[in-house]
């Protein structure tokens, strides 16, 4: 643990040197994050923020991406080699846990001499269930809202759609931290600043490696293809009910 903090830090005072000009939601913003999940080689993420949009995808020249429409609240999935587009669109749903997810957090006060990012400290934070580690992170509280705000967005559809499909749930995920990420409270961490690292026990894991403030995003980066066949999520899940 502490071998991560030592290199952490010295990617904080790198981050801290990138962009120092003031945060505004209604400015677009790209960011790179280096990726880890359990059995899958580590890969990067790129994620493009405007006013209307917000784009995943692998790095300029990508394809297949995943596209939120902030305006229609829905969430395109585009994959060029079968030509589909996914469409995931669900209001909040008045469904509750079948269970006390136990959620609770705490700040480690370990971040002392960790560099500031536009004169703010970075936390440490830890988010269980009961006495089970979901997964920690480390915030800037304040920095990069438009990101925090667009991501917010993004996790409530997919609860929302979690919620919908909660009774077919794997019995592995039917623990208080699956539920909390993927249906309940997938914003959580969020509510504490943005996470310039986040990590858990599974091994998944997640560090900022570059942003970009005012970039300058083709507008094509935001079009669905038209000659592609669109699914809408519910409509796959009425055909397999069958």
């Amino acid at each position: 643990m502490q071998y991560k903090f030592v290199i952490l830090m010295m990617f904080i005072a790198a981050m801290a040197a990138c962009d120092r000009s003031a945060s505004k939601l209604s400015e677009p913003l790209m960011l790179v994050f280096g990726d880890k999940e359990e059995e899958v080689e580590p890969y990067q993420t790129r994620i493009i923020i405007t006013p209307e949009f917000m784009r995943f995808d692998d790095g300029e020249g990508a394809t297949d991406f995943v596209l939120l429409n902030r305006i229609e609240k829905k969430i395109y999935s585009v994959v060029q080699s079968n030509k589909t587009v996914t469409i995931i669109q669900s209001e909040d749903q008045d469904v509750k846990s079948p269970f006390d997810l136990k959620l609770s957090s705490k700040k480690i006060d370990d971040m002392q001499d960790a560099p500031s990012m536009e004169g703010i400290k970075p936390q440490h934070h830890v988010y269980m269930s009961g006495d089970q580690i979901c997964f920690e992170v480390v915030t800037v509280p304040g920095f990069l809202p438009e990101y925090v705000q667009a991501m917010s967005e993004f996790n409530q559809i997919l609860a929302n759609d979690g919620k919908l499909t909660l009774n077919n749930m794997p019995a592995d995920m039917q623990n208080g931290c699956s539920l909390a990420k993927t249906v309940f409270e997938p914003n959580r961490h969020l509510k504490d600043g943005f996470p310039v690292q986040l990590w858990g026990p599974d091994g998944t894991q997640s560090v900022l490696l570059d942003f970009k403030r005012n970039f300058e995003a083709d507008k094509t980066l935001f079009e669905i293809p038209s000659s592609y066949e669109s699914l809408n999520i519910m409509d796959i899940r009425a055909k397999f009910a069958k």
